[in-house]
């Protein structure tokens, strides 16, 4: 994770920097938001279920903002500490030594949303923004 400064800092300056992208191409970043939406809704899986599998997703590609989004996500969706410490595990056992990296990120982006050391807001435009894969 890069230092320093909370896992919302890395979130937010992300949001920015991609949201210079998004105005070559707004429609390539509205379509990619829609899909999420769609795939995140719902259906035979709960929300809280696909925010588990995203998150341990993110963990395997190594993506620090991603990380920081569905650790949010996780815990809006009411996953315990529990539930998000066993699909990490998960992603551990099917990745690689830097996966298990990755997931004690995502437990310390967890747990600083629990802990309150920085406010979980409901995510606008920019949050959506910094999330890319």
């Amino acid at each position: 994770m890069a230092e320093p400064g909370s896992y919302r800092d890395l979130f937010h300056r992300s949001g920015r920097a991609v949201s210079k992208l998004a105005q070559h191409q707004p429609e390539v970043h509205e379509n990619f938001w829609k899909v999420h939406e769609a795939a995140m809704r719902p259906g035979a899986l709960d929300r809280k279920t696909k925010e588990l599998i995203g998150l341990a997703l993110v963990v395997s590609m190594h993506c620090d903002v991603c990380i920081t989004m569905h650790a949010r996500d996780c815990l809006r969706a009411g996953c315990s500490r529990e539930e998000v410490y066993e699909a990490l595990n998960v992603a551990v056992m099917e990745g690689d030594g830097p996966t298990m990296v990755y997931a004690g990120w995502a437990v310390e982006a967890m747990e600083e949303y629990m802990d309150g050391r920085v406010a979980a807001p409901v995510p606008g435009p920019e949050e959506h923004a910094a999330h890319h894969h």
